[in-house]
């Protein structure tokens, strides 16, 4: 089924850093130049090398680090930097003494939006400093923050189970490095709710085929919902398109903010209904193969009317 979800949150750039590694060269609290408070922001680590490594935040999305050979010969050294579980980078390099190295990583777009607590981990051979940080993510605009979302939805005609049916194709792409367990919650005027696994492969795109239980060559009207975790909370919302179209034409999609609902299987669950577009639903009344939670629903008094549209029902 499908979720097309995008929580908002307000940023908020609090750091607060706690060294695994060596000497922190850095008064204990020091204010950024983005304005959050962090603590000891500067830290060296050495490697087992007498390689120097020289960690620092900057402006709590960004870090420099500054590598010294203070040794009396050449060799050969390195470092990895991770956020939030996923290596960003990977650096080997020779060393002859005296010789200093820089390097600068933005941490912004290598961030995991599920969660408001992050970690950055510098490790080199023997050693590792580690900043733990708090930033609630504003995802739902913009793309500051490269994450899973649906690309794009078609009104098609497909077969299902080897039976000819409407469906509705759903491109979901992950330009980031993170890796998302997603799940796709489908909605439509005649289906109450389709859910399929959407997880997608860091730089990867992929398309769900989605059963609908429209009649061929109908008008659709709905909605394509993406989300981690329960698809009635906003925290796990991340991206929500609406769409209308049919087999043979163009569909149409529009962003929408992320808005919780009651799933499928609840006696009191949400169901999709669009007044303002015509479609097959408005002609017929009744849409054909309705599911039993759908026919409560009009047994419970829930109106259909024709050519006005479905009454919005948000529960």
């Amino acid at each position: 089924m499908s979720l097309k979800s995008l929580s908002v949150g307000v940023l908020i750039l609090c750091l607060i850093a706690t060294s695994a590694g060596s000497s922190i060269a850095a008064s204990p609290s020091e204010r950024m130049g983005s304005g959050c408070e962090v603590e000891k922001p500067v830290r060296t680590i050495q490697d087992t090398t007498q390689v120097h490594f020289t960690v620092e935040f900057e402006g709590c999305d960004q870090v420099t680090i500054s590598a010294k050979n203070k040794g009396d010969w050449k060799r050969e050294t390195g470092f990895t930097i991770r956020s939030d579980g996923t290596e960003i980078q990977n650096v080997q390099f020779d060393t002859s003494p005296g010789d200093v190295h820089n390097w600068s990583f933005n941490l912004t777009p290598n961030l995991d939006i599920r969660d408001k607590n992050h970690t950055v981990t510098v490790t080199t051979y023997g050693n590792l400093t580690k900043y733990n940080f708090t930033r609630d993510i504003n995802y739902t605009n913009g793309t500051e923050i490269p994450h899973t979302h649906i690309e794009d939805v078609k009104v098609t005609n497909g077969t299902i189970d080897g039976e000819p049916s409407t469906v509705a194709k759903v491109t979901l792409s992950n330009p980031s490095i993170q890796m998302y367990s997603t799940k796709l919650m489908v909605y439509t005027e005649g289906t109450d709710g389709s859910l399929y696994g959407a997880s997608v492969a860091p730089g990867e795109n992929r398309t769900i085929t989605v059963e609908l239980l429209e009649d061929r060559g109908t008008k659709v009207a709905g909605e394509a919902r993406l989300y981690a975790g329960n698809i009635s909370e906003r925290e796990g919302g991340i991206d929500q398109v609406e769409f209308v179209g049919r087999a043979g034409t163009n569909t149409t999609t529009w962003n929408e903010s992320y808005e919780p609902v009651k799933a499928p299987w609840r006696d009191d669950h949400y169901v999709y209904q669009n007044e303002s577009i015509e479609t097959g639903a408005d002609r017929n009344g009744l849409v054909p193969d309705l599911s039993e939670t759908q026919l409560l629903y009009a047994g419970a008094g829930v109106a259909l009317v024709g050519l006005g549209g479905l009454k919005r029902l948000l529960t």
